[in-house]
This record gives structure tokens, C-alpha cells and sequence, in this order.
């Protein structure tokens, strides 16, 4: 096998086409592996919906982010009252109709609360940076489950052409074999003996043909594309003499892929944002600073404008009698100040005397709400723990995962030069039986098994070529290499 180590110029996402591609292609076009995967992505609702929950996190961002601004609300009403009822601008009883309005607004600004909202802006940004990681790895399932199905398809073909060239080895053989017969140089079992081997050949090329439509439908179903719709695909030339394993030891390359692999940051991510959760539970414990203010006037059309005042003289008036004598109790005169009013008072005018505001710092101390502030950081400290097990879950899986497709692929190597041999044995088999066979010294068994082993040692060719290919791609992927068929 030819290993060779390469420099990583670069972390690259899996399959990540170089060329922008649009919902429709052209008819008669073929499509490359970077097109049907690009397809996949423009139509796949796991993909939207990533996407959506990344936008979700930019609009938590952006709302927590705010958060640290003043908050300004404002009102008003207007109304008829009716009956016995208090004037809202002279605060007197009135037994009659009017009509009384007003007008407030109010802002408040919270200036200290623990850190929390500082620590809810880092936490969101952490939280949306790993959205994006999703989505880089939603994007890259997808894009492995097309380049499977895409080399499926093309493994298909090949054993589809390994059947149809059988078939015509066996007619050509049913050929000469019914020259021989007529000649009577080899007797009519032959004949009839290579007739069914014909018919078993045809349904062989039947069941390739069936194994070839099964992986396109499979490939359109994965890139989320109607059955009916036509879909060709390019057909690289792949040869394994051209692919080799870019890093030869499985340490080094889960070593890469720890940096390389979205899932392994989102879940780093995950730790960091629960650590944050903490601090944002633990702010509960400490007080709360705000500052607000208000502005607020009102107006009534029963009101009426103070405009100055003047003195009244009161005169002397009867207050009682005198006991005994039924004199006549006088009360002394007296001069009384009172207001003197306009009664067309504006609303305008009103609306500017009736004006107030109020400025006022809330302190909120926090001593005893029922353990809600413990109950709350001990389930922080329990989810912290959780993600901490996500991630070097996900640090395992990445390593077991790479072990094995390190594994494999070497392994499907030797598979695929152990079937390489055995079918250039198997050729020469076949050559020196089918000649044996036409001068009549070998049995119709013989011919049939060196050709029945001959095709199965192509398939298994074939197999184990896709095999390697498909496992040396996935190793590249690990190595944060885009998957091509170049």
C-alpha cells in the first residue's frame, strides 16, 4: 500500500463545493458529487431547520445585548364620567357629566443586577457560535450520506457492466459452441448447457440492472429530489493506484480531527455556555440596582384656571342665644381670601400646569426566596456536568470512529490487492478452461464454474475497490479535507 503524509494547508468542511449551485440543472447535464450535495443542502429540512435555530440564537443575541438599555413606555386615556364621582385634576366630588384625560410615560434602567445580563450576552454569543457548528455538522452527515449513495450508485454500475460483459463472454461462447454442434465436433448438451447459462447470466444483468435503479433512488431520496425527476451522474475515473491514505497512524489523525470536526467544538461550546449558566444563576444572590423615572399630566373639562385671589369681607352674622336671657350671639366680622378662577381653561394649559415628575433608584436586597435561588444554580452546576459528559462522549465517539475507518481501510486494501490477484488468476483459469472447452477435452461444469468464479472474483474486485476508495475519503474528512472524486 502507498502511504504518504501530507500538510494540512487548511480545515476545510466536508464536501464543500467550490462552485455555488442553484435549485435547477440543466437537462442532459450531468451531475458531480459537489452538485448533488449542494442540492441536498438547498433542500433539506434538517438543514432549514439548523438554520433556523441558528437565527433563533442571533435574535436571543440581540435581545440579551439590548437588554442592558433603558426600557421607555408611554400612555394615555381619555374618558366620560357620569354621575357622583371624583374630578382626577381637582380631586373634588362632582355629581355631574365630564370629561377627563391623561398622559404618562415612564423609563427604567437597571444599572447593577449580579452580572446577569452581562453574562446572558456571553452565554448567547456562545450559544449561537455553537449553532453554527451544527449546522457545519448537520451539512456534513448530509454530505457523507450523498457520498455514500453517490459511490453506491457508481459500484452498481460497474457491476452492472461486469454482468452485461459475462453475458456477452456466454454468448459469444453459445456462438461458437452452435458452429461446433452443427459441425458436429461437440454434441448438443453443450449447446443447450451454455443456452441456460445465457438465461442465468440475463438475470444477473436483471438483478444489476435492479441493484443500479435502487442506489439512484437511493442518491435522490438522500438529496431530497423527486423519483421522477432525471438525474445522470459523472462518472470519474477512479482507480485506487491513485488514492492514498494522506496520515498513517490513527492517533494523529483523531489528533486533527479533534480540530477539524464541528461536533467536537459545539460540544466544547456546550461546557463553556453551562459554566456561564452558573454565573448566571449564582448572580441571584445579590442585589439589584435600577433606576427609573416618570413624567405624567392630565386634563379634565370641568377644570378651571386659578388666576389670583381677593379678600371678602364677611359681616357679623347670628351664631346662637344666650342662655337665660335669649340675647342674640353674633359672630365677629371677618375678611376671608379667595381664589379667583377663568373658567375657559385651556387643555393645552392644563395639560403644562397638571405636569409631574419623579425620578427614583430601586435597591432590590434578595434574603430569603424560598431556596428558588439554590434550586436554580444546583440544576446550572447539574447541566454544567451533563455537557461536560456530552463532550467527551463526543470526543470518544470521534476517536472510535476514526480508529475504525483507520482500520477498515487498511484492511479493504489487502481486500481489495488479495481480490486483485485472485482475479488474474482466475482470468488465466478462465482462458485455459474456455479453450480446453472448445476443443471439446473439458466439461460444460468446468467452463461453467471457471466462469462463475471469474465474475464473482470481479465483483469482489469491484467491491472492495469502492470500499477503499469510500474509507480513504472518510479518513480525509476526519483530516478536515473536502471529499472530492477528482
Amino acid at each position: 500500500m502507498k502511504f504518504r503524509i501530507i500538510s494540512k494547508t487548511a480545515l476545510m468542511l466536508l464536501l464543500s463545493g467550490s462552485l455555488a449551485f442553484g435549485q435547477d440543472q440543466t437537462v442532459g447535464e450531468t451531475w458531480s458529487l459537489e452538485e448533488c450535495i449542494n442540492y441536498a443542502w438547498e433542500h433539506n429540512l434538517t438543514v432549514r431547520n439548523s438554520e433556523l435555530n441558528q437565527l433563533g440564537n442571533e435574535i436571543n443575541l440581540k435581545q440579551a445585548q439590548w437588554a442592558l438599555a433603558p426600557n421607555l413606555n408611554a400612555g394615555g386615556s381619555l374618558g366620560k364620567s357620569f354621575g357622583r364621582t371624583i374630578d382626577p385634576v381637582t380631586n373634588r366630588f362632582v355629581s355631574r357629566d365630564f370629561l377627563s384625560g391623561g398622559i404618562s410615560a415612564n423609563a427604567n434602567v437597571t444599572l447593577y443586577q449580579g452580572g446577569m445580563m452581562r453574562n446572558t450576552i456571553k452565554q448567547n454569543k456562545v450559544d449561537l457560535e455553537a449553532s453554527q457548528y451544527d449546522l457545519e455538522k448537520t451539512k456534513n452527515d448530509i454530505g457523507l450520506n450523498v457520498a455514500t449513495n453517490y459511490l453506491n450508485v457508481l459500484l452498481n454500475r460497474e457491476q452492472l457492466a461486469n454482468a452485461e460483459f459475462q453475458l456477452e463472454v456466454t454468448k459469444e461462447q453459445l456462438e461458437r459452441t452452435k458452429k461446433l454442434v452443427a459441425a458436429g465436433s461437440l454434441p448438443l448438451s453443450n449447446e443447450l448447457d451454455l443456452e441456460s447459462q445465457v438465461a442465468s447470466n440475463e438475470v444477473s444483468v436483471v438483478n444489476a440492472e435492479n441493484n443500479l435503479s435502487i442506489s439512484i433512488l437511493n442518491l435522490k431520496q438522500s438529496m431530497q429530489m423527486p423519483a421522477h425527476e432525471d438525474l445522470e451522474i459523472e462518472i470519474p475515473d477512479l482507480e485506487v493506484e491513485g488514492v492514498t491514505i494522506a496520515v498513517t497512524d490513527a492517533d494523529e489523525i483523531y489528533s486533527i480531527a479533534l480540530t477539524t470536526q464541528p461536533e467536537v467544538r459545539s460540544a466544547e461550546l456546550g461546557v463553556e455556555s453551562s459554566e456561564i449558566g452558573v454565573k448566571i444563576s449564582k448572580s441571584g444572590y445579590l442585589p439589584t440596582l435600577s433606576l427609573g423615572g416618570s413624567l405624567s399630566t392630565n386634563y379634565s373639562d370641568q377644570a378651571v384656571e386659578i388666576t389670583g385671589s381677593q379678600d371678602i369681607n364677611v359681616p357679623s352674622a347670628p351664631i346662637g342665644f344666650v342662655q337665660g336671657s335669649g340675647a342674640t350671639v353674633l359672630s365677629n366680622p371677618s375678611t376671608v381670601n379667595v381664589p379667583t378662577t377663568n373658567e375657559d381653561y385651556a387643555w393645552n394649559d392644563q395639560l403644562n400646569d397638571n405636569l409631574g415628575q419623579s425620578v427614583r433608584v430601586n435597591l432590590n436586597i434578595p434574603i430569603f426566596n424560598r431556596l428558588a435561588t439554590k434550586s436554580s444554580v444546583q440544576r446550572a452546576e447539574i447541566q454544567k456536568q451533563r455537557a461536560e459528559i456530552t463532550a467527551e462522549n463526543t470526543r470518544n465517539t470521534l476517536r472510535q470512529n476514526v480508529e475504525t475507518a483507520h482500520t477498515n481501510a487498511v484492511a479493504s486494501y489487502k481486500s481489495y490487492e488479495a481480490s486483485l490477484k485472485r482475479v488474474e488468476a482466475l482470468e488465466e483459469t478462465f482462458r485455459a478452461t474456455e479453450q480446453r472447452y472448445n476443443v471439446g477435452t473439458a466439461h460444460f461444469t468446468d467452463y461453467q464454474v471457471a466462469s462463475n468464479n471469474l465474475f464473482a472474483a470481479r465483483a469482489a474486485l469491484t467491491q472492495s475497490k469502492y470500499s477503499f476508495i469510500f474509507r480513504v475519503k472518510i479518513l480525509d474528512f476526519y483530516l478536515g479535507n473536502p471529499i472530492t472524486l477528482d
